[in-house]
């Protein structure tokens, strides 16, 4: 079809996975077609320029909503003031910051040279009394201490469940863009056998794995199917024994959502990462929104997990 990019090619030109945009897509910012000869995503003219305004907005933290305005109004006026918001929020955070910064570097010096005592009500009405009286006079003075900045993961809504055995068909596909292609086989098959509603469908990495912009890796894509279903030769059988799994919905940013996760579990007092003896999961969650609104998925990541000893 002349004129359309289909998703591998568009993921390798600018520097995006296909998972990136199809969860851009589900957002409803932009829409894609299927081509009919091999079903791969196809994007035309106005979802490629869609696509590059929001990865450029994306890579300065504009919101999807916001991106969802400037690409509704399609205008310079609407991108102008969207960038203008966004500057003015950040130089409002990087004022808050700054004052809560000079606080807590004062009140690190204030007990530094008080590291024997207890902390008590005595003790905290005098450094409450002594910073309120000097913090004002403090003004820009970054020399007080040297700083040290921390970096904390942003905030995720983890939950922990049981995921039940199951019997997965499944299909593995290797390219620099294979998610399509390891989905396309299993999807069709279950369309056929009337399958598609009550199957779950899960999704991962596999050999070789992610190594760098515009080298092929492996992706499985498999569902749950019933005990008496027949599998045909083109797709491939597993057991799934289930287990204690760490769940969260991803975000856009696919891989920093896994990131965030696993720095999760890394500071959890009750649960490990136990990935060395079962499959780590992207359940793919059917979106009911109306045709047309968006991808047909959203991504929950499923790490396994063992309690701690």
């Amino acid at each position: 079809m002349s004129g359309f990019v289909t998703i591998d090619k568009l993921s390798t030109q600018i520097g995006l996975t296909s998972r990136t945009l199809r969860h851009w897509e589900a957002q409803g910012l932009f829409e894609s077609h299927r081509e009919a000869s091999s079903g791969w995503r196809i994007y035309d003219e106005h979802a490629i320029l869609a696509i590059q305004i929001t990865a450029l907005l994306r890579k300065l933290d504009i919101s999807i909503k916001d991106i969802g305005t400037v690409l509704k109004n399609m205008s310079v006026q609407s991108l102008y003031e969207t960038l203008l918001q966004q500057s003015a929020s950040i130089h409002n955070e990087k004022s808050e910051l700054t004052q809560k910064d000079r606080e807590i570097r004062f009140l690190l010096q204030l007990i530094s040279a008080r590291m024997e005592e207890s902390i008590t009500n005595h003790l905290l009405l005098e450094l409450n009394e002594e910073s309120c009286n000097t913090l004002d006079d403090l003004n820009e003075n970054e020399e007080v201490l040297s700083m040290t900045t921390i970096k904390h993961s942003p905030p995720i809504h983890v939950r922990f469940i049981t995921l039940p055995p199951m019997r997965f068909v499944y299909n593995i596909a290797v390219s620099t863009s294979p998610e399509d292609e390891a989905m396309l086989p299993v999807l069709e098959w279950l369309e056929a056998n009337h399958l598609l509603g009550t199957a779950r469908l899960f999704g991962g990495n596999t050999n070789p794995h992610p190594s760098g912009e515009n080298n092929p890796y492996g992706y499985g894509f498999c569902a749950s199917i019933p005990e008496n279903v027949e599998i045909p030769s083109h797709l491939k059988e597993m057991r799934f024994d289930g287990g204690l799994y760490a769940m969260t919905e991803s975000s856009d940013d696919i891989y920093g959502s896994w990131q965030a996760l696993m720095s999760f579990l890394d500071n959890n007092l009750d649960y490990q990462a136990d990935h060395d003896s079962r499959l780590c999961l992207e359940e793919h969650i059917r979106n009911d929104s109306p045709k047309g609104s968006g991808n047909e998925y959203v991504l929950n990541l499923l790490e396994p997990v063992k309690k701690r000893a």
